[in-house]
């Protein structure tokens, strides 16, 4: 069997992210986040994330090298033999794999982010980390909580994606990549475009530690894009905050 043949029936792929060049595609799916504090960490959790701006966010984040552990009750081919099959670069390590974390997105490009665990793990790796840390994942214990060196951890759950982290400027980071997202696929361009400052996204998150942000209450008008923000608690009532981006000047701004 061939490396191709071999990946066609034991990796899944994720879906390639979709090029969203028009207004009306970037008002497909409306934006939902939510940021708590557990025991000492942050949760955050967005929805939707694709996989490649996920790994892009962890790219930005982590440190130097990533550990990709299976999902408990994944069938799918483990990252070590994927590494095997692709040649991405990489070390395996049990039915694990040490991966250059700047290769993130190339290794989510042929591996399913639901079907693996990416942790940052500060300091050397061996087998015995990774057993202990696969035993962690299947009691749901929580990697942070039970290994001081482990920084970061992402997996995907549904079709949220799940970021925790030690610190909640990890959280605000991968907000301000999301809302910058949101307002490109809008606008209908992919052209380099400033993130919403740390600070404003902060005020937006600690409102209530929720918030949605809903196409039908975001309108382009000749020189902004005007988001209406929710960050009430139960994210049902209208949006109450509104977040403008000027797209003279590339500023950002909160009302």
């Amino acid at each position: 069997m061939s490396p191709a043949d071999f990946l066609n029936t034991s990796v899944s792929f994720s879906n390639p992210a979709q090029r969203q060049g028009s207004p009306l595609a970037g008002m497909l799916s409306a934006l939902a986040a939510s940021l708590e504090a557990v025991g000492g960490n942050v949760v955050f959790q967005l929805d939707p994330w694709d996989d490649l701006a996920a790994a892009r966010a962890w790219m930005n984040l982590a440190g130097p090298q990533t550990l990709v552990l299976p999902r408990a009750q994944s069938d799918q081919a483990s990252p070590a033999r994927i590494l095997a099959v692709t040649g991405l670069p990489g070390r395996a390590l049990a039915d694990g794999a040490i991966v250059p974390t700047r290769a993130m997105a190339d290794f989510v490009r042929v591996a399913d982010l639901k079907q693996v665990v990416l942790v940052d793990v500060s300091g050397p790796v061996d087998v015995s980390d990774v057993l202990f840390f696969r035993t962690v994942l299947q009691r749901n214990l929580g990697l942070l909580s039970a290994e001081p060196r482990v920084q970061r951890v992402l997996q995907q759950c549904s079709s949220s994606i799940i970021l925790e982290a030690r610190e909640r400027q990890d959280a605000l980071e991968c907000m301000s990549d999301a809302l910058k997202g949101y307002a490109q696929r809008f606008l209908g361009t992919e052209s380099e475009m400033a993130r919403p400052p740390a600070d404003m996204v902060d005020r937006l998150l600690s409102a209530s530690g929720r918030l949605r942000i809903r196409p039908i209450e975001t309108e382009r008008g000749m020189t902004h894009l005007d988001i209406g923000v929710q960050v009430e608690p139960d994210l049902q009532s209208p949006a109450g905050v509104a977040v403008l981006y000027d797209t003279v000047t590339g500023q950002w701004h909160d009302q």
